[in-house]
């Protein structure tokens, strides 16, 4: 997996991914990590300072976000002159010998009218003896610049090309205890001089988040405070097919037959570095609201440890999704009688992606009206997180991109939650800053890699010219990758224009998803506008 080291006082660059600690795993060390549970007007287990208030993050009938902390930086709604806050938590029992590398994640998104001067929205960590009575070191690093970078380069993927950055994100740092005296830490979230003057100017956070990870071995040759390593993982990889390797036990002959959020940490995927991109992905929470398998709407939040699994049958990655996204959402239906009518819904669902893709000699290109029916209606692929692509059209065959929520999704008909582009809540293995390429989001039904938006650099995919420039179908190759899509937020046709490569049947599937019924989904068409194999195509009604 690629490592963002931190070496004795350097502080790593943090990553933006989309997971939670919604389904906490065994090894997780913050007390209440959700913000759920409460003391008065405090989460229990952290302590609140200034400008900083614990409530529900979002708008209770239009979002189903859960609660937390927000930074608030509105000068017009601050009482005491300050502008600045923070939320921490203290972290005992650390003990150094069971190993020193910890990663730190928490989930935030910064409303349009949030702004602070000096860059001053900061994540801090302190290290302290066992009993606490002696302090060691301290490491900070400020992340305002990549909420203002995000708003530059992504604001044409919200709603009517607006304000796409304002969505939940995760922000992730590897750490490593600077010395062995160390039995404690305090883990922060904060920000200072803070300025604004609308009632949206907040910064969002929940989801707090320490496990400790394996000991880097070849920390010292592999990195520096930024450097990031693509050293193959240790110990024996039994190859599971295409790019995909099992990081066995010593003893171990042979991969598990299922991997699922136990064990994802040992599947490996290899392009330009090893990563293991279903971390963090393969768990969530049926919340509130929901709906579950047999149609019953969820009266309280329900864990889905096993939200998606994974096996390998030699040909393909055989993916099994409930499709409960793994970060926050709207809050569907829709109030008033406007908008989205549908229930986010579990799912049933089962995909197939091909380990050796092969481009097929026939592929076509979508256009803007789909009347070629280049790209079925329905599933056309599947992200990380299980959670389905769908094609750029609504049921109308208009841009159906618009409708989106907050992390850039919506259910159809029959529930089945899914994304029409960008989906920047999705946990990717990258920091996808725009310092290089982009990292990992899913698969389309062909096998071919989706990648999110940046190529290089400071450089979106989208805007490359030349012999690298990405063509129709959203695609381009290079040596480390061969052939793979790339997102494109803001520009037709968002995520694959059509299929590169050959898709296999199994995917393409008559009727509804489960609970489902009436309209058929359609598979991929002929040149000609001829229906393919799954019949007409269904209608996304959202």
């Amino acid at each position: 997996m690629r490592r963002h080291w931190v070496l004795l006082g350097a502080f790593v660059p943090l990553l933006l991914i989309g997971a939670g600690n919604s389904s906490a795993p065994s090894n997780e060390l913050i007390v209440n990590g959700n913000f759920g549970q409460k003391s008065g007007r405090v989460p229990v287990g952290y302590q609140v300072t200034g400008d900083a208030e614990y409530r529900y993050l979002g708008d209770p009938n239009r979002d189903m976000s859960g609660f937390g902390i927000a930074l608030i930086s509105n000068e017009d709604l601050n009482r005491d002159g300050t502008i600045g806050g923070a939320v921490s938590q203290t972290v005992s029992n650390l003990n150094p010998k069971n190993g020193r590398w910890f990663r730190f994640s928490f989930r935030g998104l910064a409303q349009n009218g949030f702004v602070v001067d000096d860059d001053d929205l900061y994540v801090k960590v302190e290290y302290f003896s066992a009993g606490g009575k002696t302090s060691y070191d301290h490491l900070a690093k400020k992340i305002y610049p990549q909420v203002e970078q995000a708003r530059k380069d992504l604001a044409v993927n919200g709603k009517f090309k607006k304000n796409g950055a304002e969505t939940w994100r995760t922000y992730q740092v590897e750490i490593r205890l600077p010395f062995p005296e160390v039995g404690q830490a305090r883990f922060t979230v904060g920000f200072g001089h803070g300025r604004g003057d609308s009632r949206d100017g907040a910064f969002y956070v929940t989801d707090f988040s320490l496990t400790r990870i394996e000991e880097a071995t070849d920390a010292k040759s592999q990195a520096t405070s930024s450097a990031v390593s693509d050293a193959q993982p240790s110990g024996k990889l039994i190859p599971l097919g295409g790019r995909w390797f099992y990081q066995a036990l010593e003893r171990e002959t042979s991969a598990p037959k299922t991997f699922d959020y136990s064990n994802a940490d040992k599947l490996w995927y290899h392009d330009s570095v090893w990563q293991t991109p279903f971390v963090g992905n393969m768990s969530s929470v049926l919340r509130a609201g929901m709906k579950d398998l047999n149609g019953n709407i969820a009266q309280t939040d329900t864990p889905l440890l096993r939200n998606v699994m994974v096996s390998f049958d030699g040909s393909s990655m055989i993916l099994h999704t409930s499709g409960i996204p793994n970060h926050p959402t709207g809050k569907f239906p829709e109030d008033r009688g406007r908008g989205n009518p549908s229930y986010i819904t579990m799912q049933d669902e089962t995909f197939y992606i091909p380990l050796e893709p092969k481009e097929n000699p026939k592929h076509f290109v979508t256009d803007e009206t789909n009347s070629n029916h280049a790209l079925n209606m329905g599933p056309i692929g599947v992200a990380l997180n299980g959670v389905v692509f769908y094609n750029p059209f609504d049921m109308g065959n208009t841009d159906a991109t618009d409708l989106m929520d907050r992390c850039c999704g919506h259910p159809q008909q029959f529930g089945q939650y899914h994304y029409h582009k960008y989906p920047i809540c999705v946990n990717s293995p990258w920091d996808d800053q725009g310092t290089g390429h982009s990292g990992l989001l899913g698969f389309a039904f062909d096998g071919y890699p989706l990648y999110g938006p940046y190529e290089s650099a400071d450089v979106m995919a989208k805007d490359v010219s030349g012999e690298k420039a990405l063509n129709e179908f959203n695609m381009h190759y290079d040596d480390q990758r061969g052939w793979h899509y790339h997102v494109t937020p803001g520009k037709f046709p968002y995520l694959i224009g059509g299929y590169w490569g050959v898709v296999d049947s199994r995917d393409v599937r008559r009727g509804p998803p489960r609970g489902g019924n009436g309209q058929q989904r359609g598979g991929p068409g002929g040149p000609d506008g001829r229906r393919g194999p799954g019949g007409p195509p269904g209608p996304d009604r959202a």
